[in-house]
């Protein structure tokens, strides 16, 4: 495949956790690929101002139960690498030093997982 996909999205994706592949649904993956939040106001005169702090980079991501995933261990895991891989687009997501986060729940008529998302300080996106 051509490593010229920038403008093709979706197809095969695969994900690694310190080096065990989990599986995503089919559901959307979604990344926060700044490590800023910027905020526009208005001061009393009408005039703007911005702030700034720093967040987390972070991937959104809903996995497929399978055979179960421990996720009592996966939350208490203090430092995850997470390598998510879209395979037909040539593109890889590296996030280093980071964490589950959130509430997983379970679908018992889909297996599917939700309420889950990797957050951490170190994020690195590679065209192939």
């Amino acid at each position: 495949m051509s490593n010229d996909c920038c403008d093709s999205f979706g197809g095969r994706i695969s994900i690694t956790v310190d080096g065990d592949r989990m599986t995503p649904s089919e559901g959307d993956i979604t990344i926060d690929p700044t490590n800023i939040v910027v905020t526009g106001i208005a001061n009393q005169d009408g005039s703007a101002a911005y702030t700034s702090k720093p967040k987390l980079y972070g991937a959104e991501i809903n996995f497929r139960n399978g055979c179960g995933i421990l996720w009592d261990e996966k939350l208490r895991k203090c430092k995850i690498d997470v390598t998510i891989v879209e395979e037909d687009n040539s593109r890889t997501h590296i996030f280093t030093g980071a964490r589950f986060t959130g509430e997983p729940r379970l679908n018992l008529s889909s297996g599917e997982i939700t309420g889950v998302k990797i957050e951490g300080p170190q994020y690195q996106k590679l065209n192939s």
